[in-house]
């Protein structure tokens, strides 16, 4: 294995869901180049759906976590909403989630790179979040991800299962069943 690859191996595998933060801000700068880093990521035909709002105000991080029912409420010092406008789009039923979501996975694994703790949030109310942070009903909440310095370090690790991965075509003779460390 080359260096170049461990690199990026061990970076992909040390991201993992952190939802405990240390009372302690992210720096203005450090939310610039997870930004950078999510603007990076793979768009279909670099239309670049994505847009980001970037939350830090206390009040405002309450009514987020308050508007998602369960699985939300940890003590995060900063949240980035991660929207698709699909103004540009020019096929139908797309709002730039995959785009958005190849974004959010580069801001995952840059927050690991620089020592920051984050968890992705799915389970939210997209029209909650709208009101809460007044988006246009055109642009689409797709993802949120709390950011802050971790209170604490889980260890590197791949779920790596070959059962799931199916060769040639899809052995529906396989039943797909709920995985042991799922949190629900």
């Amino acid at each position: 294995m080359t260096e170049k690859e461990k690199y990026v191996l061990d970076a992909i595998y040390a991201r993992r869901s952190v939802r405990r933060f240390e009372e302690r801000p992210v720096e203005a700068e450090k939310v610039d180049t997870l930004l950078q880093a999510a603007m990076a990521a793979p768009s279909a035909c670099n239309i670049q759906p994505w847009e980001f709002v970037v939350v830090e105000d206390i009040d405002t991080i309450d009514a987020i976590k308050a508007s998602i029912p369960k699985y939300a409420d940890y003590n995060t010092p900063c949240i980035l909403v991660v929207c698709g406008n699909p103004k540009f789009i020019p096929w139908d039923n797309d709002v730039g989630t995959l785009d958005c979501a190849a974004a959010i996975e580069n801001i995952l694994l840059a927050a690991t790179a620089m020592d920051l703790g984050s968890v992705w949030i799915g389970g939210f109310d997209p029209d909650a979040l709208r009101r809460i942070l007044d988006i246009p009903a055109d642009v689409f909440p797709v993802g949120v991800v709390y950011i802050g310095y971790p209170a604490y370090v889980p260890g590197p690790r791949t779920q790596y299962k070959p059962e799931l991965i199916h060769y040639g075509k899809y052995d529906k003779t396989r039943i797909f069943q709920k995985k042991p460390e799922s949190i629900i």
